[in-house]
């Protein structure tokens, strides 16, 4: 805390997209002459996370708006006046889709556990099966999703433990939920020393809404309320420390973590969409402007040539006949046909929309399973992405599964025993594949004894992990244990009678 006296705590830095003012303003160099750095400074352009959500529905997209997109204006021929036509506005979600197709790489498996295997006794055996099962039990697979899906939408993420009551619990703080957050690091160690979220609510009263903030540390949670009556008496010593002006402390209680319960994780680019994102609004104007040509030439101009020539129509307007002299002429003109253009930039930038973001169109397959080596070839680029996803977001998962540890353990009396438990968890990317092909190589490997029977067990999706394993041992006891008293029954039934009965003679 010290270490951030004199900073602000509601400060962070922005998101940003580099653009291309001041490029190639570098200069030239000669060999031998004094290389001077920093000839090029970037210009960016500031994107908040409010622009991220604008992006990801398609009715906040800048396709409607009529001041980057204004109507066309027409003159009336007879009038002389002018109006304005509607544009074709079409906006696509296809910031929906880039985010779904990530996230079910990223998150479509299960975090993946494993103990070393010189740990591999009873008792860390039976800790390790309580660890799972609260991981299932508090939904942290809800938890590790709703993080992701965060990240991806608006950037940045924050992972927050409490413990009341006796129970352990967490909440996912994010933008989309209105949360701004603000973490701060130690310039030494680059561990979290101090974190800070910010929001809005309505006041105790339920008359106006107010914006609080909270601030952890490693020992406290401080809760802060926005101070709109000005400073009376003497400014709290904290708020100094925070620098927190204008708002004033309303409670200040120890979180019982031996550490900030805070897993924060942020993406320096923003949006996961954000480098297709330019090629997404080309494709919206391009494919409005398509809709506003057919709209335009969609249907034959009819000319007719003559001084006699007059229309037969129906009760709707329709032209049913022409009645004109010999010499007198009747057509349509050929309208401009522009859409084979069209098409093709469409088609372009839909592929480019998606290869931008490596997210893989899925192939119309017509009959059968696809070869599970095809389907990798085919969602390779996906894969990829996603395997680069684990490698970014293992700190945080790291630190999502120290806080369960701590809190979890605590709530169920076992915090000694979950602190000594050692465990490997990381991400395993989600690879569509073919599940017959999974099980019937998973049983090669156990019957050629390249791998466990529980091993393999847990590699099979339907399965639950984890009590599967102990379910099919007490099936197994139980019918080793079955056949045992049937092989007796069976014994005592074709056993001799060696009893040799005496008739009694009168």
């Amino acid at each position: 805390m010290d270490a951030l006296n004199l900073k602000e705590v509601l400060v962070r830095k922005p998101f940003k997209r580099i653009t291309p003012i001041d490029c190639r303003t570098g200069g030239l160099y000669k060999d031998g002459t004094a290389w001077k750095d920093n000839y090029d400074d970037a210009t960016y352009e500031i994107v908040s996370q409010t622009d991220f959500m604008r992006e990801y529905d398609p009715s906040g997209h800048m396709i409607n708006n009529p001041l980057i997109y204004p109507d066309k204006k027409r003159k009336d021929p007879d009038t002389g006046q002018e109006f304005s036509e509607p544009m074709a506005r079409c906006a696509f979600a296809f910031q929906r889709i880039i985010t779904v197709k990530q996230l079910a790489h990223l998150c479509g498996n299960d975090i993946q556990f494993e103990m070393p295997s010189s740990k591999d006794n009873k008792q860390t055996n039976e800790t390790f099966f309580k660890f799972k099962e609260g991981w299932s039990v508090k939904n942290m697979e809800i938890a590790w999703f709703e993080s992701a899906k965060s990240v991806k939408i608006t950037g940045d993420v924050a992972f927050v433990g409490y413990k009341k009551g006796g129970k352990f619990h967490w909440k996912v703080l994010s933008y989309m939920n209105g949360d701004s957050l603000y973490p701060h690091y130690d310039a030494v160690t680059g561990e979290l020393s101090l974190f800070a979220r910010k929001y809005s609510d309505m006041d105790e009263n339920g008359k106006e809404t107010t914006t609080y903030v909270e601030v952890w540390d490693e020992k406290k949670l401080y809760r802060f309320k926005k101070d709109n009556t000005g400073a009376v008496g003497l400014v709290n010593r904290i708020k100094e420390i925070f620098g927190l002006h204008g708002y004033r402390l309303i409670s200040e209680e120890p979180h019982n973590f031996p550490f900030i319960p805070v897993s924060y994780k942020r993406d320096d680019n923003g949006a996961c969409w954000s480098f297709s994102q330019g090629s997404i609004d080309q494709y919206e104007l391009a494919f409005s402007q398509l809709v506003q040509n057919n709209t335009a030439f969609a249907f034959p101009i009819m000319y007719m040539k003559g001084e006699e020539v007059s229309l037969i129509g129906d009760m709707t307007g329709a032209v049913k006949g022409i009645t004109m002299a010999e010499d007198e002429d009747a057509g349509f003109l050929n309208t401009p046909n522009g859409s084979d253009l069209f098409t093709l930039q469409l088609s372009t930038l839909y592929k480019l929309i998606y290869e931008q973001s490596f997210a893989v169109i899925p192939p119309e397959v017509r009959s059968g399973d696809m070869p599970g080596v095809a389907v990798k070839l085919l969602y390779s680029p996906a894969v990829e992405f996603a395997m680069k996803d684990a490698q970014e977001y293992q700190q945080f998962l790291d630190n999502m599964v120290r806080i369960y540890m701590e809190g979890y353990g605590t709530e169920i009396g076992q915090t000694t025993s979950f602190n000594q438990l050692e465990v490997y968890s990381w991400i395993l990317p989600y690879v569509p594949q073919n599940d017959s092909e999974l099980i019937q190589n998973l049983a090669v490997a156990v019957q050629n004894g390249f791998e466990s029977r529980q091993t393999a067990s847990e590699k099979i999706p339907m399965i639950a992990k984890n009590s599967e394993w102990e379910r099919i041992l007490k099936e197994q006891k139980e019918q080793q244990q079955n056949d045992i008293l049937a092989q007796i029954e069976l014994n005592k039934a074709t056993q001799p009678n060696d009893t040799v009965q005496v008739e009694e003679v009168e």
